[in-house]
């Protein structure tokens, strides 16, 4: 697995990542793109590496943002298939180095309050709901407000509750 900062090339594959979402939740090329040129995020991608360690297939995107001291999660795709193999959570690891690194003392993101296999792996990491937004994604879809304080976090340990961070 190769994490790195995405680039404009990635972006056909980054877009065909959210087939695996339901039509009106996927984010489109304009979206992706817009967040590839915005000087405040950070845009990562996952790639499976062949014998030799060269990045191949693309398989998962994070995107973040940093506003003052707040780091924002906006975005975590994986490809269906390689879901639950570490994808995901080295992105957000990596997103909360890049965070800390940057000055961010929080990181919020918001999940839909019904996809329970998302709340358990960001409360894994140690993210804690602190509020809803109410019919933020539809009538009856909420959003839970979820953060995690960076001030004197040891992200070591953070990385190390899964898999190891890629730099």
């Amino acid at each position: 697995m190769n994490i790195e900062t995405a680039t404009r090339d990635d972006l056909p594959g980054i877009v065909a990542l959210e087939t695996g979402f339901p039509a009106g939740e996927r984010w489109n090329d304009q979206l992706w793109s817009d967040e590839l040129a915005a000087a405040d995020r950070l845009v990562l991608a996952a790639h499976l590496s062949d014998l030799d360690g060269r990045s191949c297939d693309l398989v998962g995107a994070a995107t973040f943002q940093l506003v003052g001291d707040t780091a924002d999660l906006h975005r975590v795709v994986v490809a269906e298939q390689h879901r639950r193999r570490g994808f995901a959570r080295v992105m957000v690891v990596t997103g909360l180095h890049w965070a800390k690194g940057s000055g961010a003392s929080r990181l919020l993101l918001e999940v839909r309050h019904d996809n329970a296999a998302a709340v358990a792996f960001y409360s894994d990491l140690g993210f804690l709901v602190i509020g809803e937004r109410r019919d933020y994604y539809a009538a009856g879809a909420h959003a839970l407000v979820m953060e995690l304080v960076l001030t004197g976090l040891d992200l070591d340990a953070v990385g190390a509750w899964g898999t190891e961070v890629a730099q």
